[in-house]
C-alpha cells in the first residue's frame, strides 16, 4: 500500500491505515459523519490537489471524487443508495485500490469530470 493519510469528518487522521482500517472508517460514515478523505502522505505538487474523498449524500447515495493535481484532473462518480447495504463494499474497494496505487479503481465506476 502507498503511504497515505486518512482524514475523517471529526478531524481525526490516520497515517498509513491498513485496508481494514479504511474499511472500518467507511463503515462509520452516516448522515452525521458524512465524509472520508484519503491523500498521499508525501504530497505531490500542487499541494492539496491529490486525493480521493467520499461524501454521503442525504439520500444515502455516495459521491466519490478524486483529483490528480488540479482542475483538469478532478473527477467524480456516484454510488447509488443505500450506502450501508450496497455501496459500502464497492466504495471500500475503490478507496483501498486507490491507496494501493494499483490503478484498478479507475475501471470500477463511471468517472466524469468535475467542472
Amino acid at each position: 500500500m502507498s503511504r497515505v493519510r486518512a482524514k475523517t469528518w471529526s478531524g481525526e487522521t490516520w497515517d498509513d491505515p491498513d485496508e481494514d482500517k479504511l474499511y472500518n472508517l467507511l463503515s462509520e460514515m452516516n448522515l452525521v459523519h458524512r465524509f472520508l478523505i484519503v491523500e498521499p502522505l508525501e504530497m505531490p505538487e500542487p499541494p492539496g490537489q491529490h486525493f480521493i474523498r467520499v461524501y454521503l449524500n442525504d439520500d444515502t447515495s455516495c459521491l466519490i471524487e478524486y483529483s490528480e493535481g488540479g482542475p483538469g484532473s478532478h473527477f467524480q462518480a456516484t454510488v447509488p443508495a443505500p450506502f450501508e447495504m450496497y455501496g459500502h463494499d464497492l466504495v471500500a474497494e475503490v478507496i483501498k485500490s486507490w491507496a494501493r496505487d494499483d490503478g484498478q479503481w479507475r475501471a470500477v465506476l463511471p468517472w466524469t469530470p468535475v467542472s
